[in-house]
């Protein structure tokens, strides 16, 4: 009976610590403080993926306006019998070229371009009738390309030599570095046709 009543509070005792057991307060800590870790990192990481996406999405969108402009200016002088570039105000140019269309018949058409080094914009326009450097409520009413753009260097985003009309575009997004876009085109000088666009 002796040996009964010794095993007895053995196994009680067993079940007593079998039920208490657990975590401490000290394991809850560590785990807790390498779960924070854990999760700075992981945000750090998320954080770092999220920048990187706005820069390259801001680059792409800066570098597209810039081609778009670098585009429209080489095809319509390309496409051009004749061009003039002139400095209506200030440093803004406006550049006004005579150009062919690309249909079955021949038909001209006057293209403008106007950009405004107040607001780095540039603007496009067609007409069947000569462009005249516009005003400010004219401007408005353009098509505009691009804006936060300026000179690669100077003052001029257009330069002329003879037929050849080359476009430098620095553009700009604030926080990034700038993309520059340069092309050239030369006019088909010598094209016949009625419309006078300057």
């Amino acid at each position: 009976m002796n040996q009964h009543s010794a095993a007895s509070p053995s196994s009680a005792t067993k079940r007593v610590v079998a039920s208490e057991q657990g975590l401490t307060l000290v394991e809850v800590m560590i785990y807790a403080i390498l779960l924070s870790v854990v999760v700075a990192i992981a945000g750090g990481m998320i954080s770092s993926a999220v920048n990187v996406s706005k820069t390259v999405v801001s680059m792409t969108g800066n570098s597209t306006a810039g081609q778009l402009v670098a585009k429209s200016v080489v095809t319509g002088i390309r496409n051009s019998s004749d061009f003039k570039l002139s400095s209506p105000t200030g440093n803004d140019q406006f550049l006004v070229a005579r150009r062919a269309s690309s249909g079955a018949t021949l038909t001209w058409s006057c293209n403008a371009w106007y950009y405004s080094a107040t607001d780095g914009s540039v603007r496009f326009t067609a007409s069947n009738v000569a462009i005249l450097p516009p005003s400010a409520a004219e401007l408005a009413t353009w098509t505009q390309l691009t804006k936060n753009v300026q000179p690669v260097s100077g003052t001029a985003i257009f330069t002329a030599l003879n037929q050849r009309l080359s476009v430098s575009i620095l553009g700009l997004d604030g926080a990034n570095r700038p993309i520059d876009i340069t092309s050239s085109a030369t006019s088909r000088a010598g094209a016949s046709g009625s419309l006078s666009c300057f």
